[in-house]
């Protein structure tokens, strides 16, 4: 290899080194795993909405509408509050942060984003999808970045709602009346989740929002309050998960939610009875992990429950025996 192509090669290697770490940057500034959760309960909606199958190209619209809205809040997020991310640990790498991308570009990646997610879902949706996703977005990027979070201990409880509302998101987009009790349920289901799930974790970084003077439950409140709502939220959490029940009577699912329900309360219960210490720390860390898995589970296994549980099988053994039925009467006019 000659020494021309050399250098071209170490060049190419260079600027795809680049691009990937813009891509990673770009990702962070979206945060692309909030959003991820974010598309997979707006997944869970449309799959359990009537016309789901009837209407995939909405489906499919809503969910790509969710990404990016979801994106475009991330973004107005960092855009606000770039000075506390310097403070906190957890959030001081962020790009924006650190200055690895400058505002006005991050200015214009957001605008892309939302605008994008606004044509998305007035093009392929209905009016229904782009309000409910329009204020989830405003909810949590505006509402919550700007007015909550400074001011109020109790931002996540009503910041949390924005952040709720996908899975209705999805049923609409798919073809669900607005008005259903399945995807509201649902909704419900995440709202009272959210202050369970996000408090361990700002238990264990007290520290860094009392820095950045973040009114946080733990800051203002104490830990041992923290750790009573905690356990508070868990037990909602267990009671509204079971509601989807009353909207589908799916007993797998009904089983299910019970046990991880009440598991998650215990790991609750256990923070809640722990001395103050590391130990203490690592462990609310393990719950607040625990928490991710607890949501994903509960709506993996409502639709599991939907399609295969008692009524689904049901449902598909009496397809398969029609159609059995309907293969013997062929072969009997035939003979």
């Amino acid at each position: 290899m000659t020494a021309k192509a050399v250098k071209g090669s170490v060049a190419s290697a260079a600027g795809g080194s680049v691009a990937m770490a813009v891509v990673r940057d770009l990702l962070v500034l979206a945060k692309a795993r909030v959003v991820s959760l974010l598309v997979f309960t707006g997944a869970v909606g449309a799959v359990l909405a009537p016309g789901f199958s009837q209407h995939l190209l909405g489906a499919g619209a809503g969910l790509l509408g969710i990404a990016l809205a979801g994106g475009a809040g991330g973004v107005i997020n960092q855009l606000i509050e770039p000075s506390l991310d310097q403070h906190m640990r957890r959030t001081r790498q962020r790009p924006l942060a650190v200055g690895r991308i400058s505002r006005p570009r991050a200015v214009m990646f957001a605008a892309a984003l939302f605008t994008a997610s606004v044509l998305v879902l007035l093009l392929e949706t209905n009016l229904w999808t782009l309000g409910f996703t329009l204020i989830g977005t405003l909810g949590y990027g505006v509402i919550y970045t700007v007015y909550l979070k400074p001011n109020t201990p109790w931002n996540i409880v009503w910041g949390g709602i924005g952040g709720a509302l996908p899975p209705i998101i999805g049923w609409t987009a798919a073809g669900g009346a607005p008005d259903a009790l399945l995807p509201w349920s649902l909704v419900a289901l995440v709202s009272v989740w959210t202050p369970a799930h996000f408090w361990p974790l700002a238990i264990c970084c007290r520290e860094d929002y009392a820095k950045a003077c973040i009114p946080m439950l733990p800051v203002t409140h104490g830990v041992d309050r923290t750790r009573r709502e905690i356990v508070k939220y868990a037990i909602a959490t267990l009671v509204v998960s079971l509601i989807p029940v009353i909207a589908n009577g799916n007993a797998l699912y009904a089983v299910a939610a019970a046990g991880l329900g009440l598991y998650y309360l215990g790991m609750t219960l256990k923070l809640r009875r722990m001395p103050v210490d590391d130990g203490m720390d690592r462990y609310a860390r393990r719950v607040f992990q625990v928490s991710i898995s607890y949501l994903f589970a509960l709506f993996t296994l409502l639709v599991i429950g939907h399609y295969m549980g008692p009524s689904g099988i049901i449902r598909e053994a009496g397809t398969v025996v029609r159609a059995f039925g309907h293969h013997i009467l062929g072969q009997i006019s035939r003979a």
